[in-house]
């Protein structure tokens, strides 16, 4: 899967707390949607949320999921 193919969601506990999807824009490469808003982010930035979740004991859960038309 490439990652213009997925979306990426973080959740705490069940409620969804923030998504990044792909912008195929080289500066600024994913659109992180939160709180109903969606804010332009860098790929450094991206990482900076998704990595401390992906260790054991953390409160939010990372899910990659394929993208959906009309999403």
């Amino acid at each position: 899967m490439k990652n213009s193919e997925c979306v990426i969601e973080q959740y705490r506990g069940s409620r969804l707390v923030r998504a990044f999807k792909p912008t195929g824009d080289k500066a600024y490469p994913w659109s992180m949607r939160v709180n109903g808003k969606s804010y332009l982010r860098t790929n450094g930035w991206v990482l900076s949320k998704i990595l401390p979740t992906l260790v054991e004991g953390s409160r939010f859960k990372t899910k990659v999921v394929p993208e959906r038309p009309g999403r």
